[in-house]
């Protein structure tokens, strides 16, 4: 498998002029606002299902009190007991939807374990890359290396969809991940499983293309080297401290 760096592929734009060689530039701030948007588009409608999957119970037990106190004599008994659910539902939703806005506005020092932050990236887009085809298999286990949360969503996510785009026929997308000393490696290896073209995804926004996965590891730091067939992404090893949530 022929793989580029980062390096490689964000030295020059179509013009040859130079892209990102230092990060201060004047452009690069522009460049990684524009990467970042354009992920963001690819995932708001997992983003979105998430949201609602948390409102639904809500609203069914909502609606079951609603009959109950309509009833002609209600059942206080029970009408207490999904006043209690009620709560608990909705804690739970709440907890869940503070954590989902971390996609949207990353808290800079938040890290997360390896294996977690691999499960949270699986969890939001299993379902969505299921219907186009791919198959998502997560082989890391678990480890107590933690890494920038903002860094790990952002770079595997974004891996996942460059490679989901690119790939021409369905695929299994395997996640690995190595923990060393001073660093953690993941790969996602893109295994084709059939000839047949792939379902044509339904895209609210354009293909997530190597240029802004590119931006992105520049910006936050992490090695990245890619082919048709796979990513390699290497992340620094940081000390736990704030949990990143789901």
């Amino acid at each position: 498998m022929q793989m580029k760096t980062s390096q490689d592929m964000t030295s020059q734009d179509t013009a040859g002029r130079p892209l990102a060689e230092n990060p201060l530039d004047t452009e690069f701030p522009n460049l990684v606002e524009g990467a970042r948007y354009a992920l963001l588009q690819r995932l708001a409608p997992a983003l979105q299902h998430h949201l609602v999957g948390q409102l639904q119970p809500m609203d069914m037990i909502a609606l079951m009190m609603e009959r109950r106190l309509q009833a002609a004599d209600p059942d206080l008994a029970s009408i207490r007991q999904d006043c209690a659910l009620m709560g608990t539902v909705s804690r739970t939703a709440v907890k869940s939807i503070v954590g989902m806005m971390g996609w949207i506005e990353p808290r800079p020092a938040a890290t997360i374990n390896v294996s977690t932050g691999v499960k949270n990236c699986l969890e939001l887009l299993v379902t969505e890359f299921r219907f186009n085809g791919f198959v998502i298999v997560n082989e890391v286990t678990p480890t107590d290396a933690d890494v920038s949360s903002r860094a790990f969503r952002t770079l595997v996510s974004a891996s996942l969809v460059a490679l989901s785009d690119v790939s021409k026929t369905s695929a299994r997308l395997v996640v690995r991940a190595q923990a060393m000393a001073q660093q953690v490696k993941l790969t996602i290896d893109l295994q084709a499983t059939e000839k047949a073209a792939k379902s044509a995804p339904v895209a609210s926004y354009r293909s997530l293309e190597w240029k802004d996965v590119e931006i992105l590891a520049l910006a936050e730091s992490v090695a990245l080297t890619h082919g048709s067939t796979g990513v390699e992404l290497v992340f620094s090893r940081l000390a736990g401290n704030e949990s990143a949530g789901f």
